[in-house]
């Protein structure tokens, strides 16, 4: 889902359920927020989130704010993903959703949902398996998860949501000859994590919120060479964290003038444990952190400014005042200007005892709809971004990144419609004013280029999709990233009886169509060939 979002780049697509690294407009993912209802999804050790672990049948929306975010969410120099998971379908006592789909190498993945309510309580269920021998070399997969939820009405108007969910993975990492020899490297990870939210209008336009999270996360990672085909471990490390917290925040206001005021408190443990070859300490950390915000819109006709400010104890590495002013134009009926201004901040390596990272934005931008049968949009970015770490820990830099992003869509006709986006950066050296390319401590794709053909047809019960990806890694000279070509998938689906409601649907997808390289390191992460996978879902 992320790869087809203009701006956002997978450094390289291997098996799905395996380790990927992305970047927005060139910043890294250890810089971007990503939530899942809220809660934190990042690592506390290395700000590190996994997309690939994150199971997409149980979203039901994805927000993307690309830049500074820090005023409305915190520690989000670079932006944040925040996935909103679907409610239970309260229409109905019982529905849900059968799927399984096998491809290359057994790659399959089997997925159940239930979902319904009977009076003033509901429910939403959902579990999966993804396995594969593994699309690329020592790249091998095996993923369960759950998530269940359930939700109650209370008599005097409000919602109590309670969630769980759990998953738990072994999979291959990477294998080739680098670093003077052969590697055969891998891990297994488990996350448990639940949140209990209750909402509750106290006037016409005043509604509380009361949020309250807990998460705990274990993995191992082993590191090995290689000598005649036999592993011998160089390094296994043990992790392990936990986190806990709560937010509580009052709503004023409707969807032209609204206030959000809130207050936020965690508490976040974690350790990293040495097992062989020296059983040490890698690090062993625990704090506390609290925030208090407050966030305006204010819509005064075709004017829309948007304020806020966020004061962070952060707890691991001194305090930061975030703060943003936004305004929208409605300039036509048809056309929007827009532009915004915010200074945020990130968290360190928690296995670092470094500065907060910082991070001032800038944006301006137009979309219009006044060409017949035609949405556009264009925005230029500025981001200033100070105490930056590095991919690899051990540099930090101060970087400016600009460009402009332009994006297109069409109005469906007779089922058909077209997509395309095109991103630009320059990521340069804030002390030398040096352009930064893409090596072993960042990834800076200076053009991005997406493209989409789009099907739908519900007479027939027909529905596709072709999308394509290029980019320019602009890597530095000898550094093995290579884009080679724009990488082609094709999706496509058939309701067997479209008229009734309980047909089964047949689907496939084909990857990477020409073969084609998109990859930021091919000695270990070279991206998966052409490979085909197939299935069935029925939905009830």
């Amino acid at each position: 889902m992320l790869q087809t979002i203009p701006g956002i780049q997978l450094d390289y697509q291997r098996t799905p359920g395996t380790f990927t690294f992305f970047n927005i407009q060139g910043a890294l993912n250890t810089t971007v927020l990503v939530l899942i209802d809220g809660v934190r999804q990042n690592d506390f050790a290395q700000n590190m989130a996994e997309p690939g672990l994150i199971a997409v049948q149980q979203i039901e929306r994805i927000e993307i704010v690309k830049g500074a975010s820090s005023a409305a969410w915190g520690p989000a120099p670079g932006g944040v993903i925040n996935i909103v998971t679907k409610a239970p379908a309260w229409d109905r006592p019982l529905g849900g959703t059968v799927s399984g789909s096998i491809g290359k190498r057994a790659t399959s993945d089997s997925r159940l949902e239930l979902s319904g309510a009977r009076g003033q309580v509901g429910y939403y269920l959902t579990g999966g398996y993804i396995n594969s021998d593994g699309l690329r070399p020592n790249n091998g997969v095996g993923l369960t998860h759950f998530e269940g939820k359930g939700a109650w009405l209370d008599p005097a108007g409000g919602t109590l949501t309670a969630a769980f969910s759990t998953l738990g993975t072994h999979r291959g990492i990477e294998e080739g000859l680098v670093y003077g020899g052969p590697v055969h490297d891998d891990d297994a990870r488990w996350l448990n994590q639940g949140y209990l939210k209750y909402r509750r209008p106290l006037a016409a336009r005043l509604t509380l919120d009361l949020d309250g999270y807990a998460l705990g996360r274990r993995s191992t990672t082993m590191l090995n060479d290689r000598n005649d085909g036999v592993n011998i471990p160089s390094i296994h490390t043990l992790g392990r964290e936990s986190g806990r917290g709560a937010d509580a925040r009052l709503s004023w206001g409707d969807s032209r003038q609204n206030l959000v005021t809130g207050v936020e408190y965690g508490h976040q443990e974690s350790r990293s444990d040495e097992i062989a070859p020296g059983n040490a300490s890698f690090f062993d950390r625990s704090w506390d952190r609290g925030a208090a915000y407050a966030n305006w819109t204010l819509s005064l006709g075709p004017v829309t400014v948007l304020p806020g400010l966020r004061v962070d104890r952060t707890g691991i590495s001194g305090n930061h005042a975030s703060y943003t002013m936004g305004a929208t134009l409605q300039a036509t009926e048809k056309t929007l200007l827009r532009a915004y201004g915010s200074r945020g901040f990130g968290l360190p390596y928690a296995i670092l005892q470094r500065d907060l990272p910082t991070v001032t934005t800038f944006q301006a931008g137009v979309e219009s709809s006044e060409i017949p049968f035609l949405w556009v949009k264009g925005t230029f970015f500025h981001n200033r971004m100070r105490r930056i770490e590095s991919a690899s820990n051990d540099l930090l830099t101060n970087q400016n990144r600009q460009g402009f992003e332009l994006e297109g869509r069409t109005v469906p006709m007779y089922g058909l419609s077209l997509t395309g986006g095109y991103t630009f950066t320059c990521v340069t050296d804030a002390d030398t004013g040096d352009r930064l390319r893409t090596n072993s401590d960042q990834s800076v794709p200076s053009q991005l280029v997406k493209v989409g053909i789009l099907y739908d047809h519900a007479g027939l019960g027909l529905r596709g999709a072709l999308t394509g990806n290029y980019i320019d890694w602009n890597a530095d000279a000898g550094y093995p990233a290579h884009g080679k070509g724009t990488v082609w998938d094709l999706h496509l689906s058939w309701k067997v009886r479209p008229q009734d409601e309980l047909s089964p649907e047949l689907f496939g997808s084909g990857r990477n169509l020409f073969s084609n390289v998109q990859t930021v390191f091919d000695d270990l992460y070279a991206n998966t060939p052409r490979w085909f996978e197939g299935g069935v879902r029925w939905r009830f």
